[in-house]
């Protein structure tokens, strides 16, 4: 894949040696279509990213991208698309990864693969993108899984509807997840949970999963705390029996936020004393964030808002840097679900309303979401 080398003091952006000058805004602009590759945004969002402080038309957006794709032309490998109707996207393809002598060293390749799976459990979404940008000049080759989970955690709803190199099958648990994040969990995302439990599309791992955590939190989040109760027995003997140690805290925390919701406070105490245990020896990224946030809706229904308030914060701001994208929106939801059990809180409602339309915005949620369905019912209704 093509990489750019940028300079921000002359404004200049290089590739393979040769040398391209820029504008200032020219510059900006590229620089964040490039570090968002195959997302969309509207002439509106690049403004308000590009030209933050100034109040310049829709049309210098236009602009700009005319003369950028006039100066970057010869570089084949990079394309601005125009989606009518919408706006921009970047997207890089057509050169080939330099043949270093690593990517025949099973070693290396044994090595970075093992790095993946490290920064995945430790929940550090931030270095598995970070790694995943490395392939070419690290020489490795990435796993179709690790190809798609480094989507899947910056929620790039657009690549998995736009990608070709990997069947409907093998993207239909991610694109699951994807939806039910990014859309709530209505009666029909549930519906697409059960029928994909029974497609038989699914691999094991994936039907497993979905089965014994994802489904359970799906029915919290449909307002079925009792669903996901009866479905615990199961999960327990399914995490024995396969020795699943890595599914004890993500479990552990769908059922304190399971109790949180069915307003079970002291069975939600006892499992938020476990898991603080857990943490102080296995600080993980991303589960660390999902407890501070469940904390927060605990002192909610106890009444102290603004503690809960400062842990539900503290819980984004973990998601955040650890890159964890899909489970920041996930968790903005839940906490705007939360504020409606037990409100009314309208300061509270109000303000992380805000900040899901701003994730919204910044991720298409509201452009993808429908799509994203049908092609879901497409997949699952035929098969």
């Amino acid at each position: 894949m093509i990489r750019l080398q940028f300079d921000a003091d002359g404004y200049s952006v290089v590739y393979n040696a040769d040398r391209v000058m820029l504008l200032a805004k020219e510059f900006a602009l590229l620089r964040f279509l490039y570090d968002n590759r195959n997302q969309v945004f509207t002439r509106e969002q690049l403004l308000d990213r590009v030209w933050p402080l100034e109040y310049p038309v829709e049309r210098t957006v236009d602009d700009h991208i005319y003369r950028l794709r006039k100066k970057l032309k010869s570089w084949n490998g990079l394309r601005i698309h125009t989606v009518r109707g919408y706006g921009y996207s970047l997207t890089l393809t057509g050169i080939q990864p330099r043949n270093h002598p690593s990517l025949h060293d099973q070693e290396v390749q044994d090595a970075v693969h093992g790095l993946f799976r490290k920064y995945h459990l430790l929940g550090q979404g931030d270095s598995i993108v970070a790694l995943a940008e490395q392939q070419e000049q690290m020489g490795f080759q990435m796993s179709a899984y690790y190809q798609m989970y480094t989507r899947f955690v910056q929620a790039d709803v657009a690549w998995f509807l736009k990608q070709e190199d990997f069947a409907p099958a093998d993207r239909l648990y991610w694109m699951l997840l994807l939806y039910t994040c990014t859309a709530g969990v209505t009666d029909q995302g549930l519906a697409l949970c059960e029928r994909a439990l029974a497609s038989g599309l699914l691999s094991s791992d994936q039907e497993r999963e979905l089965r014994i955590l994802n489904i359970l939190e799906a029915y919290v989040e449909n307002g079925q705390p009792e669903r996901a109760q009866e479905g615990l027995p199961l999960t327990f003997k399914v995490m024995v029996r396969d020795d699943l140690d890595k599914f004890v805290m993500p479990v552990a925390l769908m059922e304190m936020y399971m109790h949180l919701v069915a307003n079970h406070m002291e069975k939600a105490a006892e499992l938020s004393d476990r898991l603080e245990g857990m943490l102080s020896e296995a600080p993980y990224l991303r589960e660390l964030g999902r407890y501070r946030l469940l904390r927060g809706l605990m002192l909610l229904r106890t009444g102290d808002v603004d503690q809960a308030e400062r842990l539900m914060d503290e819980g984004l701001v973990t998601l955040d840097m650890a890159k964890q994208e899909l489970l920041k929106i996930k968790a903005v939801s839940q906490i705007r679900s939360f504020l409606k059990l037990c409100g009314p809180y309208p300061m509270l409602e109000e303000k992380y309303a805000a900040q899901y339309d701003q994730l919204d915005r910044d991720n298409s949620l509201t452009l993808r979401r429908s799509e994203l369905r049908c092609w879901l019912e497409q997949i699952l209704f035929v098969a």
